[in-house]
């Protein structure tokens, strides 16, 4: 990610202001310090601040990529002296764990959750219409209950 340059609106209204202003008159003195000069001097010192922030920026862009650059050859020799190391004592061995691998004997799998205790419950399972309740009650005459 590049780090945004940075602009000011406000500089660039001062910078409008000041040209309208020496259209007025170049050498404006309103008193208490309020000179054409002044602002323009002032002006002036916060554009070259702003430049002097955007070029750190700049600086600290080029940077990060440097870094970026000199991290991922770290990494790839890193991987590369580890598989040159595998390949010499094999991936088991104790001189591949010393070089910061993984010894695969001390891989731990992942164990599944055993099944439920518990089975599921069908509708043939939960029988909660007694056929025989069910004819008893029809021919009494009297409704049949659930239970």
């Amino acid at each position: 990610m590049v780090y945004q340059k940075r602009n000011s609106t406000i500089l660039e209204k001062a910078l409008a202001r000041l040209q309208g202003l020496e259209s007025l008159n170049p050498q404006l003195n309103l008193g208490n310090g309020l000179t054409l000069q002044d602002y323009a001097t002032l002006i002036k010192l916060a554009l070259q601040q702003l430049q002097a922030y955007n070029i750190s920026l700049a600086a600290a862009d080029r940077d990060r990529i440097e870094f970026a650059a000199a991290e991922a050859s770290v990494a790839d020799l890193s991987s590369r002296l580890l598989s040159a190391v595998a390949a010499t004592y094999g991936k088991n061995s104790k001189e591949y764990e010393i070089a910061g691998g993984k010894v695969r004997t001390n891989y731990k799998r992942s164990t599944k959750p055993a099944p439920s205790t518990t089975s599921e419950t069908t509708l043939s399972d939960l029988n909660f219409l007694d056929t025989d309740l069910l004819n008893d009650s029809s021919r009494n005459g009297t409704k049949a209950s659930l239970g």
